[in-house]
């Protein structure tokens, strides 16, 4: 005999996974994995959190590369890379692996609830929550744009529903305050209560909510300066649009089908969806422009678009009362089926004991999981690092000035110790002025590149192997490759010729 959802026990309703729970604990364990630290820069991050643990927020003398050495460094992320940094003691590579894997699970576990909320309709939320989560992989990274993905569902919760505006007030300025100490995508939140001030009857809440939460983007340790250091100018312009996440995305690419599906997805819905409102309108097409525009904003487009598209989904009728699902439509009858077995059962079941028992059970004992777990607790994985061209480069004791690839700068500063100095790293706004523009000069061979090495005074160069500064570099005369893989390549100067017998 089939169990009911009527025969469970108030024991069996909290010990039984729901679907939330079910969710939650899939997107945690698909995402713990050595994938997580295919950027370089949480290097620097880790770096940058041990200096805050050390000595407290503070502009932090750099001593990383030997372009910017000594100058003081504002760590916008303060309060993200402390929390990197001390479940990197608590448990290495592994500890911020779970930590990150933990925040995106209770992320869109989290979504997920709200759609259901919203809409009574399992599958819609069920898919909408999914589609936004494979969107939300492509900027999977272990780097504190994780939070800020938290924050933007938050402060969206807050100033997006009629009703809530008395709580925007009162929690949206002190939201912002913390997130701008996370993460520099901070200016979103008064950006979203203004934009919900506009499009809902102008409500006064809602307006010194945003001018609120404007004047918390100061509460930093540096007040408002950080803004001026985010905004890309000049080179910084120049070096933005050439790193992936700020391009477009290339949909004949694997990774970017979730985004193409999500989008059409959402277009598709819409046909049958109820009429937007001139907000709703709005928003639909900025999500659909950001995500267009740019990697970047594809996560944050598809969190803010989610609850529209599991309405649409859901089908004109939303709540208690679904009598009018779309069966006719795409789905048809597995999209009803769908929904009759499982809403009983979401509604009774209990979600929360088993997401509390994955983090306790992660995180207290992540020191152990980490001695079993040689992927994860490995970090900066080998087919993006060069770790056998570091290896040459120590057996060749090579000198302390290297030219590094952009992407790898944080990683060597962070795994070498700082026995080596790099040129540039990731850290947005700092190696502006006279090292950024002769790193793009090197990077676009534009002319005047022979002197900036000569100047630079370099002891090595680490490159990718089939960058054109590794090919043009050796016609010179004056470098050499001293090593190459399939992934980097060492250059050396070439000695002066001796003295003629």
């Amino acid at each position: 005999m089939a169990i009911t959802s009527q025969q469970l026990t108030p024991r069996q309703r909290r010990l039984i996974p729901s679907l939330t729970d079910l969710l939650f604990a899939v997107l945690v364990f698909s995402q713990l994995s050595r994938r997580l630290f295919n950027d370089g820069d949480t290097g620097w991050h880790l770096w940058a959190g041990m200096e805050t643990l050390a000595n407290g927020p503070r502009a932090i003398p750099d001593t990383l590369s030997f372009t910017r050495t000594g100058v003081p460094w504002r760590d916008v992320s303060w309060l993200a890379d402390a929390v990197f940094a001390l479940l990197y003691r608590h448990a290495g590579y592994f500890g911020v692996a779970a930590l990150v894997a933990l925040v995106f699970a209770g992320l869109f576990t989290w979504l997920y609830r709200i759609l259901l909320r919203e809409t009574g309709h399992v599958p819609a939320a069920f898919t909408a929550t999914v589609l936004a989560a494979l969107v939300g992989v492509i900027q999977l990274l272990a780097r504190p744009v994780v939070f800020s993905l938290v924050l933007v569902l938050a402060a969206w919760e807050l100033v997006r529903v009629p009703g809530r505006e008395r709580i925007a007030l009162w929690l949206l300025p002190p939201l912002t305050a913390l997130w701008a100490n996370v993460h520099p995508t901070a200016f979103i939140a008064p950006g979203l209560a203004l934009f919900g001030w506009l499009t809902r009857a102008r409500d006064r809440r809602l307006a010194l909510a945003a001018l609120l939460s404007l004047v918390a983007l100061g509460a930093t340790p540096w007040g408002f300066g950080w803004l001026r250091d985010m905004i890309p100018t000049g080179d910084n312009l120049l070096l933005f649009r050439s790193i992936d996440e700020w391009q477009t995305p290339r949909f004949s690419e694997l990774r970017f089908r979730s985004l193409f599906a999500y989008l059409l997805l959402a277009l598709a819905a819409r046909l049958r969806g109820p009429r937007l409102a001139w907000g709703e309108a709005l928003m639909g097409l900025a999500c659909l422009a950001g995500s267009l525009l740019a990697v970047r904003i594809g996560p944050i487009a598809a969190i803010l678009w989610a609850p529209l598209l599991a309405r649409d989904l859901a089908g004109r009728n939303c709540g208690d009362n679904n009598e009018d699902w779309p069966g006719g439509w795409v789905l048809g009858r597995f999209w009803r089926d769908a929904q009759e077995s499982f809403v009983p059962f979401e509604r009774v079941l209990r979600p929360g004991l088993w997401p509390a028992l994955i983090t306790v059970l992660l995180l207290a004992f992540a020191p152990q999981w980490s001695r079993v777990s040689h992927g994860v607790s490995g970090g900066f994985p080998a087919e993006s690092f060069p770790h056998r061209a570091m290896a040459v480069a120590d057996s060749l004791q090579l000198g302390p000035r290297v030219l590094n690839h952009f992407g790898w700068g944080g990683y060597v500063s962070w795994v070498y110790g700082g026995r080596w100095k790099v040129f540039i790293d990731g850290r947005s706004g700092f190696y502006g002025g006279e090292p950024l523009a002769d790193f793009i000069k090197l990077w676009a061979l534009s002319p005047g590149w022979q002197e900036v090495l000569e100047r630079r005074q370099l002891d090595w160069m680490l490159l990718q192997q089939n960058a054109s500064l590794a090919v043009a570099a050796p016609l010179t005369g004056r470098w050499r490759v001293a090593y190459r893989d399939s992934l980097a390549a060492i250059l050396t100067p070439v000695p002066p010729p001796g003295p003629a017998r």
